[in-house]
């Protein structure tokens, strides 16, 4: 019987899908016997019996595996999984290096495979948003290693020059959609320390379908402001000529609509380091806490003018991030909005080093965006941030910030759906000022949608209160609801808010289940697997 190939994938924006249908065609053009699936479709039987594995994986957020490779990532990861001595592998580790746990999802993959007894025929690779050379030479190279494997008579790479290695993508220009701005409205009060807008959009005839929980991401342009100081600055020509995709395109045009510029990562610092030759670049890089900072709260035009550098303007191209779309939470059911969707936009704008920064989605919105406007859309789905389908289970939903969003989508939904328990923390600043859909919420109170809700405006008195301040004095009642099948959701801040309520429950459990650390995390350990604590942070 003729070895087969099986290609799996598992993602959330479809990138590591394009890449194994590439895998798969390649592999047909070498003749070889394959398939394609989806990781969340390979049983354990499926693994059983295959021998040769190409995987193809993005990692979710903090370093979680997407929803589509859950299954397969917490059986490679169970103690029920024999060994795989017998197989042989490669994969491909899709990220964004902005994120801590860069390529987590795959390395993890590729190392558990290893220490089950698997033999990488081709190493792993990583890439990041720019993914797409690396993935085709990827393709290109692990799918010719098992060509040579299962037809060892095959000349490695052969018939490479009758295939053309195209990767069947959705972010190509017609995978967007032109919304009309149907609203643009400040959320926040004129005294508020924060700007935050509800955007509201026209999907009609769009062919887009949303879920509460999902995003729509925006296609944004730099700033010319700051596209022009960095040309001056580099002492570049506007018009020259770069070649992008390999299309000829003038270099500000380029800087405007194709690169990220309001956002640096270690990555791209060290290949600026790498042309620039900057020794003071190369001395911040080796102290990591003044590193993680600089790279936290700069952009291109802090990198280059902080550490100058001879650098060519195709040199320079090179080193920067594909431009991507900014997502934002929907703030609105489908079920009630139909065709509409709304929005909370939260402008990103701080002073750093003298100088006013800006977000390129926060430029974009603020200042060159009004009622009328049309503008690329696309929809992102997140199935890890989803209602329960038993309609009938409570629901806790903790948030701060714009991270009420998707909360004023579900009660949206839970108000016609469901009869079930609703319980609300929400917390910001000033409740005079930020208080984000104040009218609905209090609506959905009144109505009784909302079956309890709990504030905390940390500015509003000398004490700071926070939204885990309010989850500890209600620890009784909360620990109730979550032994009633209740399902929690939390969703703004990564860096702080989310840490901190992580900490929360882990007292609480410890609290009320009259449990000790090693058992409340089990504990918690068990919420995540049921999908009853399911967060969304950023």
């Amino acid at each position: 019987m003729k070895e087969e190939l099986y290609i799996l994938h598992g993602s959330r924006t479809g990138n590591s899908r394009a890449a194994a249908l590439l895998a798969g065609d390649y592999a047909e053009h070498l003749g070889i016997k394959s398939r394609v699936e989806s990781m969340q479709e390979f049983t354990p039987k499926k693994l059983e019996r295959s021998k040769n594995l190409l995987i193809a994986v993005s990692t979710h957020g903090e370093g979680d595996p997407p929803f589509q490779a859950e299954t397969f990532y917490n059986y490679l990861n169970s103690s029920g999984v024999s060994g795989l001595t017998d197989k042989h592998f490669s994969v491909l580790a899709l990220g964004d290096s902005s994120y801590k746990h860069f390529c987590k999802t795959g390395k993890d993959i590729a190392s558990r495979m290893k220490e089950l007894g698997a033999k990488a025929v081709y190493p792993l690779v990583e890439c990041d948003i720019d993914f797409e050379d690396g993935a085709r030479k990827w393709v290109r190279e692990a799918v010719d290693q098992f060509g040579l494997k299962i037809h060892p008579d095959t000349e490695k790479g052969k018939n490479n020059k009758n295939f053309a290695f195209e990767l069947r993508l959705g972010d190509s220009d017609d995978a967007y959609f032109k919304a009309a701005v149907l609203e643009k409205r400040l959320l926040t009060g004129e005294s508020s320390t924060k700007r935050i807008y509800n955007l509201q959009l026209d999907l009609e005839n769009s062919n887009i379908e949303f879920r509460s929980g999902d995003s729509i991401g925006i296609l944004c342009g730099n700033s010319r402001l700051l596209v022009d100081r960095i040309i001056r600055e580099l002492d570049y020509d506007p018009t020259h000529p770069v070649e992008i995709k390999g299309k000829k395109m003038l270099l500000k045009h380029a800087l405007i609509n194709e690169f990220e510029l309001t956002v640096i990562t270690p990555l791209v610092v060290k290949q600026y380091a790498g042309h620039s030759a900057n020794q003071d670049l190369v001395r911040l890089m080796q102290n990591k806490s003044a590193f993680d900072r600089y790279v936290g709260t700069s952009d291109i035009y802090d990198l280059i003018a902080d550490f100058p550098g001879k650098i060519s303007p195709e040199e320079f191209v090179s080193i920067l991030r594909k431009l991507t779309p900014r997502l934002y939470s929907v703030a609105s059911s489908e079920i009630v909005t139909k065709n509409r969707v709304d929005l909370a936009v939260g402008i990103i704008e701080y002073t750093e080093g003298g100088r006013e920064h800006i977000g390129v989605g926060s430029s974009f919105i603020a200042e060159r965006l009004d009622a009328g406007v049309k503008i690329p859309v696309v929809a992102e789905p997140n199935e890890n941030f989803r209602l329960p389908e038993d309609v009938e289970k409570p629901v806790i939903m903790i948030g701060t910030g714009t991270g009420i969003s998707p909360f004023r989508a579900f009660l949206q939904e839970r108000s016609l759906t469901s009869g079930a328990g609703n319980w609300l923390f929400f917390g910001e600043r000033s409740s005079a000022t930020d208080f984000l859909y104040k009218e609905d919420f209090l609506n959905f109170r009144k109505n009784g949608v909302l079956t309890r809700m709990n504030t905390a405006f940390s500015r509003d008195q000398k004490r700071r209160i926070y939204v885990q301040d309010l989850i500890l004095q209600h620890s009784s009642e909360f620990a109730r609801w979550i032994s009633e099948g209740a399902y929690i959701y939390l969703c703004g801040n990564k860096r702080t808010m989310a840490r901190d309520v992580r900490k929360t429950l882990l007292e609480v459990f410890r609290k009320e289940g009259d449990m000790n650390t090693e058992q409340s995390l089990a504990y918690f350990e068990e919420l995540k697997r049921e999908k009853r604590f399911r967060e969304d942070v950023y």
